[in-house]
């Protein structure tokens, strides 16, 4: 059965999708279930969040709490059935996804195994223990003397074992900043690696039946150091040739994380000598709208509407070749120390090659120099024959939303990119 009958079809009214968060990230898998033929049950605390106008039913609960959410779910199911629950969220809500999944019989991780993924230094050692490539440890303590750490292993990237979007994620030079951080921390909350120099790249997947297929590679910018907020991706890759080795990797975190069906998630590093450094992995969509915008617009595959169809067992067909038609960039707006004073989309809409963009600060929010992906202004996911011409689309465009901040020294200028 080819895709376009697979979106006619109906399922039976009583067959539910769970969605674990209603906020604007997750609407477009509840609108990939809503095309699916189920109907939509969505959690959040938010009152007002904007997926449940999407939804069938609701359920206010914080996405934390999977033992309320479990006993409301089957409060709320007479004659029904929950054929998949998933979530585009990460951290606590793939523990609440797991806990339900293995309530309700459905294939995805582990309740145990998911836990591990909340706390990096638990999952490194998994990576090491599989015998993947990770940036070398270094075991910093409080009572680590930092003038007995060789020379050689700076620059030492800070990250904290928890956490998310780049936070507290810091690359330390020298000693004498190492002390210094050490003076404002508690480095026990933090796993200290050796920094890798390189290009970055994130490979996109699906897991079905414990087994990895590849969905697509792109390559990746961040701000100058110390800091890594993302502000490019994209595809396709000019390490495409390094995909059987990612596909070796994913394999092998199916297996030692016990993963079902799941999506896949993997930041790499790739070195002068094309050595592939794992930075880190999760049974998650990713963000910087990969899965939902950029996949769809470079290969015309669904990656929402096919990890669904996976989860619940209804006309999959396993991903075995996917080719990239389009290059495609997704490209981050930024702005410095101040005030938004101005900054519009409608002209944007009129100009060919725009795919999709988003501003995420009001008029009158603060702006600041990104030091974490909290910091970006918006986003432009632009499309071209060749990746070089994806990126300049999106920069024409930027130069048509005219952004301006008010800085701090009370000057209103327009930011030059």
């Amino acid at each position: 059965m080819g895709l376009r009958m697979f979106w006619k079809r109906k399922k039976p009214s009583n067959d539910y999708f769970v969605s674990i968060g209603a906020g604007v990230n997750q609407i477009p898998l509840i609108k990939e279930a809503k095309k699916c033929g189920f109907q939509v049950i969505a959690v959040d605390m938010n009152p007002s969040a904007p997926g449940f106008y999407h939804c069938d039913l609701k359920i206010q609960e914080s996405i934390e709490d999977y033992e309320s959410i479990y006993i409301k779910l089957r409060e709320m199911l007479f004659d029904g059935k929950i054929s998949a629950i998933m979530t585009k969220s990460y951290g606590t809500a793939i523990i609440t996804t797991a806990y339900l999944c293995e309530k309700f019989g459905l294939p995805f991780l582990p309740l145990e195994d998911s836990r591990k993924f909340l706390n990096k230094k638990i999952t490194k050692k998994v990576y090491s223990d599989s015998g993947i490539l990770t940036p070398a440890t270094i075991n910093i303590t409080p009572k680590t003397r930092v003038s007995g750490i060789k020379e050689n292993l700076f620059p030492i990237i800070a990250k904290p074992q928890t956490g998310h979007a780049k936070m507290d994620v810091i690359l330390l030079n020298t000693p004498s900043e190492l002390e210094k951080f050490r003076s404002h921390h508690h480095v026990q909350d933090f796993i200290f690696e050796q920094f890798v120099s390189g290009d970055e790249i994130i490979c996109a997947g699906l897991i079905h039946e414990n087994k990895y297929y590849h969905i697509l590679m792109s390559d990746k910018e961040t701000t100058p150091h110390p800091y890594f907020a993302d502000l490019l991706h994209t595809a396709p890759s000019k390490h495409q040739s390094l995909i059987d080795k990612t596909i070796e990797t994913g394999s092998i975190l199916a297996e030692a994380f016990n993963i079902q069906t799941a999506p896949l998630i993997m930041e790499f590093i790739v070195d002068k000598d094309r050595n592939l450094y794992l930075l880190e992995a999760v049974p998650e969509f990713g963000g910087e709208f990969i899965p939902d915008i950029m996949i769809p617009a470079a290969t015309g595959y669904s990656h929402l509407g096919n990890t669904l169809k996976a989860a619940s067992s209804y006309d999959f067909k396993a991903p075995l070749k996917i080719t990239v038609n389009n290059a495609v960039a997704v490209k981050y707006l930024t702005g410095t120390n101040g005030i938004l004073t101005s900054c519009s989309t409608d002209a944007v809409k009129k100009i060919d090659d725009i795919i999709f963009t988003r501003i995420f600060k009001h008029i009158g929010d603060k702006t600041a120099t990104p030091s974490t992906n909290h910091d970006r202004i918006g986003v432009i996911v632009s499309s071209g024959k060749t990746v070089q011409q994806a990126v300049e689309n999106a920069v024409l465009a930027e130069e048509e939303m005219n952004i301006r901040i008010k800085n701090d020294n009370k000057k209103e200028s327009k930011e030059e990119k």
